[in-house]
This record gives structure tokens, sequence and C-alpha cells, in this order.
């Protein structure tokens, strides 16, 4: 009779005979299946609190507002920037014309005197314009000229010692 069953029939009767053992093997691969779902979860849910912390930044305050607050900052330090750096341009426009140069002479006037009372100040811009200050001491008293500069030259007679003063300021680097 078993050479009459047909493909069906054989297979049939295989499996009522192997049926335990592949109900038994169906529980424990879902056994398996299930415990490797729950690792999984456990990995989710640590992973899902790392990223938390992280888009936190470490703080309560998450991530985003704090890259939101560092954008703002970085805006605000930029216009300060650009403000300082007109600030200096009207800083440098403005140093060409102040007196940036100088020489100085001190000598005695008159024979007899000591000490080196008497000088000769020369103050120049950038152009070589300014003014040189002779102060004279005498015994009798004290008196101070101011002769204008124009491109290195007054048109006023200078001592010598205005001409030295005048030569150091004009060959002083700034």
């Amino acid at each position: 009779m078993n050479e009459n069953l047909g493909f069906f029939e054989k297979l049939a009767q295989a499996l009522s005979v192997a049926a335990p053992y592949i109900a038994l093997g169906a529980g424990i691969i879902s056994l398996v299946m299930i415990v490797l779902l729950l690792v999984l979860i456990r990995k989710q849910d640590r992973l899902k609190a790392r990223m938390d912390y992280f888009m936190r930044g470490g703080k309560k305050e998450p991530l985003e507002e704090s890259l939101r607050h560092m954008v703002d900052d970085n805006q605000t330090m930029k216009q300060q920037l650009r403000t300082a750096g007109t600030e200096l341009g009207k800083l440098r426009a403005e140093m060409q014309t102040s007196y940036r140069k100088t020489g100085v002479v001190k000598y005695n006037a008159f024979p007899g005197m000591a000490g080196k009372m008497s000088s000769s100040v020369a103050l120049l811009n950038n152009e070589n314009n300014g003014i040189v200050i002779t102060s004279i001491h005498g015994q009798d008293g004290c008196y101070t000229y101011i002769k204008e500069i124009m491109n290195g030259k007054s048109i006023n007679p200078l001592t010598k010692e205005d001409e030295e003063a005048l030569r150091i300021a004009i060959e002083m680097q700034v």
C-alpha cells in the first residue's frame, strides 16, 4: 500500500510523524527571535538616550537651540566687527592729519647758561606739515615762538636748532 500512495500522501504521513519536532523547532526559533528583539529594543533605547544627550549638547538646552544662539552671537560679532572696522578707518584718516613725527633738540641759547633749558620741538603729520615750537630761556625770561611748516619747509627763518629738530622729525619712520 505504501507503494500506491502518492507523493502528497507520503509527505503528509512524514509530516504527521515529524510534527512535534517541527513545532519544537519553531518554538525555539520564536524564542530566539523574541530575545533578539528585546536586545535590539534595549540597544535602540540606549542609542536614543545618547542621541538626545548629544542633541542637547550635554546641557538641558537642545543642540538646535545652542546652534541657534551661536549663529545669533556670530551675527552680532560680525556686525560689531564691521562697526569696529568703520571706526578704525575713521581713526586712520584722522591719524593722517595728526602730529605723528617729532623732533626735539635741547640746547643752551646763551653763553654761561647751563642745563640746556632752551629747546626746539618739531611736530609733523605724515605729509610733513605742522609746527616748530622754539622756547628760549635766558636770565631775563623765557620766550616761545611757533613757526608753521608746510611740506617740510618754513616760510619763517629757522635757527640751526629748529632745522635740526625739523630734520629729525622728517626722517622719523611711522
